[in-house]
């Protein structure tokens, strides 16, 4: 079984459903938005998922979507939010796997961490302040930076109860 088999087993085992997209890679739904598993056939240990199209970029928002997207990816680190084909701002995950990876610890994070990377955006080209992460504390250990997204995933969740 390959790298990709094994992802989209694992994908699967977790309740998702990935239908394929050609040449793209799988798409995968979770709490109403749209994932998108893009293996490389020439680096199976690579993995990418990503959120495609968060927004639309046009010639009179790009700066604001620059300043958005430089913020998000300052206040969260593995996700960033990029332009892709000149025209969406994705949010991006990307992962060199190995064989001490926890396949389901791993994907839970990173599907999380992108709801989380897309929140911070869409806060963030509205205006809106955003919890952040604190300045001086750049070296803070995995199991501090999991306590702070999930406090940060549970002011979404407040949110959205809230609307």
């Amino acid at each position: 079984m390959n790298q990709k088999e094994i992802i989209l087993d694992q994908l699967k085992a977790m309740g998702f459903e990935p239908i394929e997209l050609g040449d793209v890679g799988f798409v995968f739904k979770y709490e109403d938005m749209n994932y998108l598993y893009m293996p490389d056939d020439d680096d199976e240990q690579f993995l990418r998922i990503v959120l495609p199209h968060l927004f639309e970029v046009t010639a009179e928002n790009r700066v604001a979507v620059l300043d958005a997207m430089h913020e998000t990816g300052m206040m969260l680190k593995y996700a960033k939010v990029c332009i892709m084909h000149e025209n969406a701002a994705w949010a991006i995950y990307e992962h060199r796997l190995t064989s001490t990876d926890n396949l389901a610890e791993l994907l839970e994070h990173i599907i999380r961490v992108l709801e989380a990377a897309a929140h911070v955006f869409y806060k963030k080209i509205n205006g809106e302040d955003v919890m952040g992460r604190p300045e001086e504390s750049e070296d803070r250990s995995d199991e501090e930076l999991e306590a702070e997204l999930q406090k940060m995933l549970d002011s979404i969740e407040e949110d959205e109860v809230a609307n």
